[in-house]
């Protein structure tokens, strides 16, 4: 055989492997979310291939998919959202999906007990119209003669420490004016008592966000997705924590891109703990 001849030969056998190799189905694992809406029974649609599924009560979905087939999610709720499968999505082992709230509001509509025309001069003398009542014909007092000055009942903050507030005493109905001076708040500070709160504050938010990680993905995902044994999933995320990349993450609730930093952050994790 001519060398031009193998080399042709050859390159077809290899356009036709890649080839087989894109159209091959796979089984597609993946979770959608929203952060204020229940996802659960979303519809996943394989547009391309006419396959659908609806996602469980936690979002988890399971699908078959090829490259380029487009995944469409629809809920009532939600903003339908489209993906395109590429190779990516292929290699990666759970798809996590951000859906879009959409609010669905019905226009007003207002309901009259009387036939109107249109014509004013007509309707008046169809339509009743009682006498008006106020709290004169009802015999009432005039509340409004009570009405406290302008001014009264605000507080001013001179500083951090001491506040202005302007009360109203309410049997001589005349203002008055007193300062509260914050000893609690400056006691915690002149003993430092302040930054050990703050300290605290911090570690317990960082505390709670790991628990709702750890919830949001199940320890199914942690455990066999990105291989970190039990027992070691907290450790893990506190690592995780480290990050300021993390933590900004977490703090906006953006779990599909938090997913995409805990892959990359569970190999090198595995690797110094000897996990592999």
């Amino acid at each position: 055989m001519r060398p031009l001849q193998r080399f042709f030969s050859v390159s077809v056998m290899a356009m036709v492997g890649i080839v087989s190799q894109a159209q091959v189905s796979v089984s597609l694992e993946g979770r959608v979310y929203s952060k204020n809406g229940d996802v659960s029974a979303t519809h996943v649609l394989n547009t391309t291939s006419n396959r659908a599924t609806i996602t469980t009560t936690d979002g988890f979905f399971d699908i078959e998919v090829q490259l380029n087939d487009t995944l469409v999610f629809s809920a009532v709720q939600f903003k339908k959202k489209e993906i395109v499968v590429t190779t990516a999505i292929l290699g990666s082992k759970l798809l996590v999906v951000p859906l879009e709230e959409v609010l669905t509001q019905l226009e007003e509509v207002v309901v009259t007990p009387y036939s109107l025309t249109g014509d004013m001069s007509r309707d008046l003398n169809r339509v009743p119209v009682g006498s008006v009542i106020t709290s004169q014909s009802l015999g009432l007092e005039n509340r409004k003669a009570r009405r406290k000055p302008e001014g009264v009942g605000e507080t001013l903050r001179l500083n951090k420490y001491l506040d202005l507030a302007s009360g109203y005493d309410t049997v001589t109905f005349k203002p008055k004016i007193s300062h509260n001076l914050k000893l609690v708040r400056m006691y915690d500070d002149l003993s430092g008592k302040t930054k050990d709160l703050k300290k605290y504050a911090t570690l317990e938010k960082e505390v709670g966000q790991i628990d709702e990680i750890r919830l949001f993905f199940t320890d199914f995902v942690f455990m066999n997705t990105l291989k970190i044994p039990e027992h070691k999933i907290n450790d893990f995320l506190n690592y995780c924590m480290i990050d300021a990349d993390f933590k900004e993450l977490a703090n906006a609730g953006d779990m599909a891109s938090l997913y995409k930093l805990m892959s990359q952050k569970s190999l090198v994790y595995r690797k110094n703990n000897g996990l592999d």
